[in-house]
């Protein structure tokens, strides 16, 4: 999968860190003592998303000036990008892409905006916001596939943005399309990246392994973002959390795309990506 800043193929471009440097030396003290490889910027695999809840100017520099090689992708989740003021919203959006993540709306301010009759405003807003991506979901609103379909050519097409499909349903909500078809069917419109809603990956259900792993088998694991739960959803906690990235890095690798990752918790899981980490020694359960 090639991730990209623009509607062109080209990938995002590749951070330049300095080394760290001291009085004795420009090499770093813990040089050589770096856990498992991983993939660097620009990234094909190993992305990571961090869901943004509208952290302050703040919270985001402290945050990418200690983690912006270890991130992608920042979620500014669900309707937020209406309620930070104008400034601070492209601003964010600035910065963020000035250290190479990519921020995008929460795709359930799209289904918002379906509600209302609004997804031209809606896409025309992402655009003059100054998005390059965004998402399209189907888990709330009362839509069809051919709609999420229609929605993914339309944002691609007209508006040129990237677009990341998210298959699964919250709230236990059923869906009568196959997870496998609703993802190659989303690659097929356009969509790069494909978010698996967490709520399909919460509880030992036998049939939803299946349908996830089906969704793997077509359309490759790179293409797919397993994204992490949250307390949004009934009996999640944070040890639930730190448990899924575990079995999601014990089952995939170290270079498995994860999304949904709280800023507090992006050193952390990186760490436990390179064997560095809490329970890094440990065996998924």
């Amino acid at each position: 999968m090639q991730m990209a800043s623009e509607k062109t193929s080209k990938p995002m471009g590749k951070i330049i860190h300095e080394p760290i440097t001291n009085h004795q030396s420009p090499i770093h003290p813990f040089h050589g003592l770096d856990g498992r490889s991983r993939s660097e910027k620009p990234r094909t695999t190993g992305l990571t998303m961090v869901a943004d809840w509208g952290i302050g100017p703040h919270a985001q520099s402290d945050l990418l000036t200690t983690g912006a090689t270890f991130f992608d992708l920042a979620k500014i989740a669900v309707g937020i990008s209406r309620l930070l003021p104008d400034d601070v919203l492209r601003n964010k959006i600035s910065i963020y892409r000035q250290h190479q993540v990519e921020p995008f709306p929460g795709g359930q301010y799209l289904e918002y905006a379906e509600d209302e009759g609004k997804t031209d405003q809606y896409l025309s807003a992402v655009v003059e916001a100054g998005y390059k991506w965004v998402e399209v979901s189907d888990n709330m609103a009362t839509v069809t596939l051919q709609w999420k379909l229609d929605m993914i050519r339309k944002a691609t097409e007209a508006s040129n943005l990237m677009v990341l499909g998210e298959v699964g349903q919250k709230e236990g909500l059923q869906t009568v399309v196959p997870m496998g078809d609703d993802a190659q069917a989303c690659l097929d419109a356009g969509a790069q990246v494909i978010l698996l809603e967490a709520a399909e990956l919460i509880g030992d259900d036998p049939a939803v392994a299946k349908a996830v792993e089906a969704v793997i088998q077509r359309i490759g694991l790179d293409k797919v973002m397993f994204e992490l739960p949250g307390p949004w959803i009934e009996g999640v906690t944070h040890e639930s959390i730190h448990r899924m990235r575990r079995q999601l890095v014990g089952q995939y690798g170290p270079d498995v795309n994860i999304g949904n990752v709280e800023p507090s918790d992006l050193i952390s899981l990186e760490a436990y990506r390179r064997g560095l980490g809490v329970n890094a020694g440990q065996k998924s359960p």
